[in-house]
């Protein structure tokens, strides 16, 4: 779970995967960097300023700093990527997780997200940040959570109008995993008092269970398109879906939402994204599990996802820590990139606590083919990689791939030509 400490020396070989030339455009410094993101700048009239790279960094150590750093218009540097030097947003959230870009439209500027907090000894204590990046100088951090029910630690924010009132909601879940005492995870969403941060944002419970990663969605049914919340359970081990049955796809009537456990065998649910992963025309889940002997999955999606069976097919897997221990594990996160819409994305994959990334791409163009050729992008050498980002950041036409290496402090940048 992006936790090691180890130092080793990295090796980058350039390769090519299938129809994928990957080649390393170098490397930067950021300390123990975890989760990387990219924010994409609509507004960005030149393309190499379309995409904001955001990073956070954490250290296991007791009241050690951590950080939340920022690099404007990061593709102007893809020519000398050994360069970048980050900026720091904040140091005022202990174990910073997904930071992200928030949609311009929720607060009518750029802002940052940052769901803090783990199970680490003096870091359990999280919540949600937020962090005005609209000008020169960072404005922040604002916290809108009041957890007063106990120390909750937060992974992920998406925003979407929960309620009807026409304004963009932080939808999240937290957790607590105490050493003594009672665990508890939750799926919530914080109401949004016309984007007025500088009070806690009311919380509104739509289920327990759901812990870490999740996605939402609109999924289809015998009773048309429904409002749809994903979730990949870490701790509580399961992938479940939570939907809403108000005539108006609202989730403010907490009466009106269901959900369903579509898998509870595969252990430990690291990631769940959505896409069309064998191009027949469906979206598709792509599932990992995390630990000893991992895998990456891909469930078919049934016409009515309230009933039918999620047809599960297993992309990749054997994948192992380089040490076992207390929250040791692997695969970790993955998603899917593509540039054209007439061939299967390939999937990129980090391989959290065994120190590399990868790229998997379908053998066959075949729709019912669901054989992968696995290829290492780096193996760092140290334990743990985090979770990685790819997008387009300097209008070439090619993907860039930023690798955080965890343990070696540094982040790789590759080009993808597909």
């Amino acid at each position: 779970m992006y936790l090691r400490f180890k130092i080793s020396i990295c090796l980058i070989v350039p390769v090519i995967v299938n129809s994928v030339n990957i080649t390393s455009l170098g490397s930067f410094k950021v300390s123990n960097a975890a989760f990387v993101t990219l924010y994409e700048n609509p507004n960005g009239a030149d393309p190499k300023n379309k995409y904001d790279f955001v990073v956070s960094a954490f250290s296991a150590i007791p009241f050690a700093t951590d950080t939340v750093q920022l690099v404007k218009g990061v593709g102007q540097y893809m020519s000398s990527v050994s360069g970048i030097k980050p900026e720091i947003l904040t140091t005022q959230a202990t174990w910073p997780n997904e930071a992200a870009g928030v949609p311009d439209a929720v607060f009518g500027k750029r802002m940052v997200i940052v769901p803090y907090g783990f199970i680490l000894p003096f870091k359990t204590n999280g919540g949600l940040k937020l962090i005005d990046v609209s000008s020169d100088t960072p404005a922040g951090p604002y916290t809108i959570t009041d957890d007063s029910t106990g120390q909750w630690f937060y992974h992920r924010v998406r925003w979407h109008d929960m309620d009807g009132d026409g304004d963009l909601d932080a939808v999240t879940c937290h957790a607590r995993e105490p050493i003594f005492g009672s665990k508890a995870s939750e799926l919530l969403w914080l109401e949004n008092p016309n984007g007025d941060v500088t009070f806690p944002w009311k919380t509104h419970v739509l289920g327990e269970g759901p812990d870490i990663f999740f996605e939402y969605t609109t999924l289809n049914s015998t009773d048309g398109p429904l409002n749809c919340i994903v979730v990949a359970q870490f701790f509580t081990k399961a992938l479940s879906v939570y939907w809403t049955t108000d005539s108006k796809g609202l989730w403010s009537n907490t009466s009106a939402v269901k959900s369903r456990v579509i898998d509870a065998t595969i252990g430990a649910v690291f990631e769940v994204k959505l896409d069309d992963v064998n191009n027949d025309g469906k979206v598709d889940l792509l599932v990992t599990n995390n630990g000893n002997n991992g895998s990456v999955f891909v469930y078919e999606i049934p016409d009515d996802f309230r009933t039918g069976q999620f047809i599960r097919h297993v992309i990749g897997t054997g994948y192992m820590p380089i040490s076992t221990g207390n929250g040791k594990g692997a695969p970790g996160s993955s998603f899917t990139a593509r540039v054209s819409n007439d061939t299967k994305p390939v999937i990129i994959l980090s391989g959290d606590d065994n120190g590399s990334a990868y790229i998997l791409t379908a053998k066959s163009q075949d729709k019912t083919n669901w054989d992968y050729t696995q290829t290492t992008v780096v193996t760092t050498g140290g334990e743990t990689v985090g979770q990685l980002a790819c997008a387009d950041v300097d209008g070439d036409g090619k993907l860039e791939l930023f690798v955080p290496s965890y343990s070696t402090s540094v982040v790789y940048v590759y080009r993808l030509d597909m």
